[in-house]
């Protein structure tokens, strides 16, 4: 059986809970092929136990103490220029993209919810680009759980939980539910619609598909999909 890399990124930005329930859950990152920390996103990293493999950004909010821990336990630090052309998060989906020791199919992104909306907004559009289609994407936002979802996505849930799916950069096409209290019965969403915003998970098991585009399947939960 093929063996399935993975990767996990850890965001800058604020991180005012880094006890929150999604950093325990993301604490799988320790079994990772590959951890990369986005500035200041090497806090969360070693929040949650891990020591990145690669910490890249313009380093304007990470703390030197930290970097100099993460540089003397071997890890590569890779700095940019703060005047760049790509958000430190972007740098960070790069970089997975051209490990060449490990053919990353899996990639979890792990952030904060708080802070800039222009930086949540763009991060979510980023996730969804078509040069990141090869690698199955979810993210975690504090107790915020994303999926970039281009062909099915099942997950395990609770009746009750409020679920939203959105089509990103572009119309989405016979998208198809199962477990939901509004129903997805093939038919397309248009970016910017509102058709698919707070449904209800009603099984413990829901099922989303789409023939084509990308959708984001958000789920406000307190464990883990």
């Amino acid at each position: 059986m093929e063996c399935v890399k993975s990767a996990v990124v850890f965001s800058g930005g604020p991180h005012p809970e880094v006890t929150a329930p999604s950093v325990f859950r993301a604490s799988a990152a320790v079994d990772a092929a590959f951890v990369v920390a986005a500035d200041s996103g090497l806090h969360l990293a070693l929040a949650c136990g891990r020591m990145p493999d690669l910490v890249i950004g313009d380093m304007d909010s990470v703390d030197q103490p930290l970097l100099d821990q993460a540089r003397q336990a071997g890890a590569e630090i890779r700095p940019f220029p703060a005047d760049k052309d790509a958000t430190d998060l972007e740098l960070a989906l790069e970089a997975v993209m051209a490990c060449e020791a490990h053919e990353i199919r899996n990639l979890t992104v792990i952030g904060s919810g708080s802070g800039r909306v222009d930086h949540l907004f763009g991060g979510l559009l980023l996730l969804a680009a078509e040069r990141f289609a090869n690698m199955r994407i979810d993210a975690f936002f504090d107790s915020t759980y994303v999926a970039i979802v281009r062909d099915s996505w099942e997950f395990s849930a609770e009746p009750g939980q409020v679920l939203s799916v959105m089509a990103l950069n572009g119309t989405a096409c016979g998208i198809v539910s199962r477990g939901l209290r509004w129903t997805f019965g093939g038919e397309a969403l248009e970016p910017g619609s509102t058709r698919g915003v707070s449904n209800e998970i009603l099984d413990s098991v829901a099922h989303i598909s789409v023939e084509s585009g990308v959708v984001a399947v958000i789920l406000n939960q307190e464990r883990e999909p």
